[in-house]
C-alpha cells in the first residue's frame, strides 16, 4: 500500500521525471502534470494527498495554481518548489494555503522528510476532526438523553406534554409541534394537550378519534412515520408523526412540522425522535397512572371525589390551558354547617354517610368534564371548565336549591339549623392564579352569610316582594341622578362587550327617556349582553337595529313592581330600585353592588320573566 498519492507539477520534463523516480522509490504513488492547466484537469477526476508544484511556470504560475486549487478544495495539501531567488513567491504561496516549500536544489531525504511531515499533519487533522465529530455526536446524544430523562420529573399531564413537545422541537429543529393524549381511558379518542411554535391552536383538532389515526401508525407497531398534513390554507406539508403506546394501546400522538431551513425530516431525525419518544412514552404512562391513582377518592370509593391537593393541581393545569387558548373556567365552593353537632352526636360513621349523600347530590348536577373534590371537614370544591361568571352563577343557584331540598340537610334533624353557603370565582375576571381565586372564594363564602339575601330571607321570595323589601331600605334621591345612573349602567355592555352578562330594566314613565337614550348609545350592538326591558317597545323605523338586540317583555302576570335596573356579568354587578314618581323632583332609591344580592335578583328576574329552565349556564 503506497504511503500516499502525489501529483507532481513542473513544466520541465527533467524535474518531473526526477520527482517521480524519487517518490516512487520511497513508496509513494505518483502522477505528473506538465503545467497548471493540466494539473487542474487531473484534479477534477482524481484525489491526491499532496500536490507538489513548481512556482515558475509559463501561462499559469504556481501561485495561481495554488489559489485555484484551494478555491476548489480548501483541504488539499500543497508543497511548492522554487529557487532561492523566488523565496518571496514561495512565501506568497504559503499565504495562499501551501503547507510547505522546498528550495532547489533539494536532495532525496529533504523531499521525503517534507512530504512525510505533511502527511503526518494531515493524519493528525483527520483524527482530530474525527474525534471532534465523535465528541459532538456524544454531546448531542448526551443532551438528548439528559433532556429526555428530565421528563420523569413531571407527573402532571399538561406540563409534561409541554416539555415533550419542546424537547422534540429542539432536538429536531422543528418549528411546530402538537401532542394529543388519551387522558380518559373510557374514551376512544385523544385530547389536545400541547401545541407549540408555528401552530394555530384554534385550527387544531381538540379530539382525535382512534379511528382517524394515521394508518401507518395505528395499524402497525411503527414508532414514527413521515406523512403529509393539510394546514388551514389547504397546502400539503410534510410532518413527522410519532406514536406513544402503553403496550398495544395508543396513548399519545405527536406531530412535528416546519423543520428549520425548509428541509425534510430525514432518517437521522426519525431515529433521534424515536429515541426521545421512548422516554416520553414511559413518562406519559407514569403520569397517566399517577393521575388515575390521585383521582381515587380520599373518603372511600363510595364518594367518587378527589382530594384538595389533586384538585389544586388540576386547577393549575386548567389555568395553563385557559391562558394558552384564551378560555375561561370557574370554581365553586360549597360549605354546609355547623358540622360540629353532627360529628358529636352521630360520630364518624354518620358524618361519613352524610358526606357520601352530599357527594351523590352534587355528582347528579355536574357534567362529565367537571371535577368534584372534598376534604375531611365537609367542604366541597367543583372545577367547571369552559364556564364563565354567568354560567357559574346559574350553576351555583342550582346547587344551592338542590342541596336545600335534598337529603344533605335532612340528616341534621330539626334541632340543628344547618346553612348552605355556595360561592363562585371565575378565571380570568376574578383572578389569574389559584391562590387569588381561593382567597376570593373564602371572602365570598364569608360575605354570603352576611348578605342581604340571607339577612332579609329573600331566597324564596317572589321578585315583587324582594324589590319592595329592598326599596324600603332606600333613601331619597334626585330624579336627574337616577336617570344619569341609568344611562351609565346601560353603557356597560359596550365597556364589557366580550363577556356574557344579563341586563334587566323596568323603566316605567320616569326612566323611559333615560333607557331610550342608553339603548340608543349602544349603536345597535349589545355585545354578549342579553337585554330584557319590561314594557311596550317604542315604535321603530324599519331599519332601526335596536329591535333585534333588545327583548321587550310584557309586565303582565308579574304584579306591581317598582322601577329597577339590574346588570350582572363577568366581574361587574349592579342593581338599583326606585319608585315611579313622575312629576316629582325626588324618588325613593336603593342601589347595591353586593354581588350575592345582584346575582340573586338577576336570576330571580330571569326565572319569572322566562319561566323555569331559562336559567341555563
Amino acid at each position: 500500500m503506497p504511503k500516499g498519492r502525489i501529483l507532481a507539477v513542473d513544466d520541465q520534463r527533467y524535474f518531473r521525471e526526477l520527482l517521480e523516480g524519487m517518490l516512487t522509490d520511497a513508496g509513494f504513488e505518483v502522477q505528473t502534470a506538465a503545467g497548471a492547466e493540466e494539473a487542474l484537469r487531473v484534479l477534477e477526476h482524481a484525489n491526491f494527498d499532496i500536490l507538489v508544484t513548481d512556482l515558475v511556470m509559463p501561462q499559469m504560475d504556481g501561485n495561481e495554481l495554488v489559489h485555484r486549487v484551494k478555491q476548489r478544495n480548501p483541504d488539499q495539501d500543497v508543497v511548492v518548489v522554487t529557487g532561492v531567488v523566488d523565496v518571496k513567491a514561495a512565501v506568497n504561496a504559503m499565504k495562499l494555503g501551501a503547507a510547505e516549500f522546498l528550495l532547489k536544489p533539494f536532495d532525496r531525504e529533504t523531499l521525503i522528510s517534507t512530504l512525510e511531515g505533511v502527511l503526518q499533519s494531515r493524519r493528525l487533522r483527520n483524527e482530530h476532526a474525527k474525534l471532534l465529530n465523535e465528541n459532538i455526536e456524544y454531546m448531542d446524544e448526551h443532551s438528548l438523553i439528559h433532556r429526555a430523562i428530565a421528563l420523569f420529573s413531571f407527573l402532571a399531564l399538561e406540563p409534561l406534554a409541554e416539555r415533550v413537545v419542546d424537547g422534540l422541537c429542539i432536538e429536531l429543529g422543528a418549528q411546530g409541534g402538537v401532542l394529543w393524549v388519551a387522558t380518559n381511558p373510557q374514551n376512544d379518542s385523544l385530547e389536545l394537550l400541547s401545541a407549540r411554535g408555528l401552530v394555530r391552536v384554534e385550527g387544531e383538532q381538540e379530539l382525535v378519534a382512534f379511528a382517524d389515526l394515521p394508518t401507518e401508525l395505528a395499524e402497525s407497531t411503527a414508532r414514527s412515520a413521515v406523512l403529509h398534513w393539510g394546514d388551514r390554507e389547504g397546502s400539503q406539508r410534510e410532518a413527522l408523526y410519532l406514536a406513544l403506546r402503553d403496550q398495544d394501546r395508543m396513548i399519545g400522538l405527536i406531530r412535528l412540522t416546519d423543520k428549520l431551513g425548509g428541509e425534510d425530516f430525514d432518517p437521522v431525525d426519525r431515529s433521534c425522535a424515536e429515541k426521545f419518544s421512548e422516554f416520553a412514552e414511559t413518562a406519559l404512562c407514569n403520569a397517566l397512572r399517577y393521575r388515575a391513582l390521585e383521582r381515587k377518592p380520599v373518603e372511600g370509593d363510595a364518594t367518587g371525589a378527589t382530594d384538595f391537593e389533586f384538585f389544586y393541581n388540576a386547577v393549575r393545569n386548567e389555568i395553563e390551558k385557559a391562558t394558552r387558548h384564551g378560555r375561561c373556567f370557574s370554581i365553586l365552593k360549597v360549605e354546609i354547617g355547623p358540622l360540629g353537632d353532627l360529628r358529636a352526636q352521630f360520630g364518624v360513621v354518620a358524618f361519613r354517610q352524610w358526606i357520601e349523600k352530599t357527594v351523590v347530590q352534587l355528582a347528579r348536577l355536574q357534567r362529565s368534564s367537571d371535577l368534584l373534590s372534598i376534604d375531611g371537614q365537609g367542604r366541597f370544591l367543583l372545577l367547571l371548565p369552559e364556564t364563565d361568571a354567568l354560567g357559574a352563577a346559574i350553576f351555583k343557584r342550582r346547587v344551592f336549591q338542590d342541596l336545600q331540598a335534598g337529603e344533605a340537610l335532612a340528616v341534621f334533624g330539626p334541632r340543628t339549623r344547618a346553612k348552605i353557603h355556595v360561592a363562585a370565582a371565575s378565571y380570568p375576571s376574578d383572578g389569574t392564579q389559584l391562590e387569588s381565586l381561593l382567597r376570593l372564594l373564602d371572602e365570598r363564602i364569608e360575605n354570603d352569610g352576611s348578605s342581604l339575601v340571607r339577612e332579609w330571607v329573600l331566597d324564596d321570595q317572589p321578585l315583587a316582594t324582594c324589590l319592595e323589601s329592598l326599596l324600603g331600605g332606600g333613601v331619597d334621591e334626585r330624579r336627574e341622578t337616577v336617570a344619569q345612573i341609568t344611562e351609565f349602567v346601560l353603557a356597560e355592555p359596550i365597556r364589557r362587550s366580550v363577556t356574557r352578562s344579563l341586563l334587566f330594566a323596568a323603566p316605567g314613565e320616569m326612566l323611559g327617556e333615560a333607557v331610550a337614550a342608553g339603548l340608543g348609545a349602544l349603536g345597535g350592538s349589545s355585545g354578549q349582553t342579553a337585554i330584557s326591558i319590561l314594557g311596550e317597545p317604542p315604535k321603530q323605523d324599519a331599519d332601526d337595529s335596536e329591535a333585534s338586540m333588545v327583548q321587550w317583555v310584557s309586565r303582565r302576570g308579574l304584579g306591581k313592581l317598582p322601577l329597577f335596573l339590574i346588570y350582572f356579568g363577568d366581574g361587574s354587578a349592579y342593581a338599583m330600585i326606585c319608585e315611579d314618581a313622575p312629576g316629582r323632583d325626588r324618588t325613593r332609591f336603593f342601589q347595591t353592588c353586593d354581588r350575592n344580592l345582584v346575582e340573586h335578583l338577576a336570576l330571580r328576574v330571569q326565572h319569572e320573566l322566562h319561566g323555569p329552565g331559562s336559567e341555563r349556564p
